[in-house]
Parts: structure tokens; C-alpha cells; sequence
């Protein structure tokens, strides 16, 4: 994987085998327009396969680890994994530039993200029996915002909503979460 807009988040000291601490090799920082994926974009419209993957790669990673947060298992990350890339090959011919691929991609994953969610509602059997308590949409905020350190302004581009709303839906889901312990 392409070590390209990953980086560690600094403002946060590490949290040693906390529930919800991302190894900082996962975490794809906010981003705007990567004018070096344009030509990958471009060949991959064309049909080119090797261009997709290497524009994926950039991405497979921190997409994987948000998969088996949601999921809690190998076998269904890998399964929401290999969906959402399908989907995004799918697309990719749609893709007009009005946004950050990264962006683009990123709306992709949480639309599948939460459908699973949603396909899975099944409260005890969650990977993290807290985290459960919350609705798809609380839970991809809060996992976005606080497990991957992205900030409510990227989240709120990424779910296609205001900012004031995600920061609703995050402060709801934090309520929830206190409340639990």
C-alpha cells in the first residue's frame, strides 16, 4: 500500500490495545483533490485494471480495518471488502472529478457499511456489544470521527450531510455511549 496521506495523528496519545485505537498505518487522513490519482482515475475509466489497482491500493487498508471494526469477523470484513471494491470498479466509469476520489470512495464505503449494518441488526452478536447499541448511521460517525480520526467536516461530506448534522449524530452516539457504562 501506497503510505500517501497516511499518517499518525499526533494530537492523541496512543492508547495501547484500547477497543477503539486504528494502528496510525491505517488511518487515511482527510484530503482534498490528489492531483497525482488523476491520470490512475483517467486509465481506469479506460478499462485498465493495473490502474485500479494501484489506485486502490492507496485505499485498502484503512477500508479493510474499518470492515472488520464493523463486523467483528474476518469472513464478513473480507466479504464487505471485496463489495464495496466491486462497486467502486463498478462506478468508477460515473466518477466526474466534482470531488476527491478519496471522498468519492469513501461514500461508497459507508453506503455498504451501513447496509450491512442494517442487513446485520443483531444487537448481541456485534463485535463490540457497546458499540451495537448504536443505529448504522450513529455508529459509522462515531467510528469515522473517533476510531479513524477523520474530522466531522470530512465525515459530514463523506455521509452527504451538514456538518451540524454529523455533529448531532456524533454527540448522540457519544450520549449513548456514556450511558452504557
Amino acid at each position: 500500500m501506497s503510505q500517501a496521506g497516511v499518517k499518525a495523528r499526533s494530537d492523541q496519545p496512543a492508547r495501547a490495545g484500547s477497543a477503539h485505537t486504528v494502528p496510525s498505518h491505517l488511518l487515511v487522513t482527510d484530503r482534498a483533490y490528489n492531483p497525482d490519482e488523476t491520470l490512475l482515475i483517467h486509465q481506469a475509466q479506460a478499462g485498465r485494471w493495473d490502474a485500479f489497482a494501484e489506485l486502490a491500493g492507496h485505499y485498502d487498508a484503512p477500508i479493510l480495518a474499518l470492515a472488520l471494526r464493523l463486523t467483528g469477523s474476518e469472513r464478513e470484513a473480507s466479504k464487505l471488502f471485496q463489495t464495496i471494491f466491486t462497486r467502486a470498479y463498478e462506478d468508477l466509469r460515473g466518477y466526474r472529478f466534482r470531488c476527491s476520489f478519496y471522498l468519492w470512495i469513501y461514500r461508497i464505503v459507508v453506503r455498504s457499511c451501513i447496509h450491512f449494518l442494517q442487513q446485520n441488526d443483531d444487537r448481541n452478536q456485534a463485535p463490540h456489544a457497546t458499540l451495537a447499541q448504536l443505529s448504522p448511521r450513529e455508529r459509522m460517525v462515531f467510528e469515522l470521527k473517533h476510531s479513524f480520526g477523520l474530522r466531522l467536516e470530512t465525515v459530514a461530506a463523506i455521509l452527504e450531510i451538514s456538518e451540524t448534522v454529523a455533529r448531532n449524530i456524533f454527540l448522540r452516539a457519544v450520549m449513548v455511549l456514556r450511558l452504557q457504562y
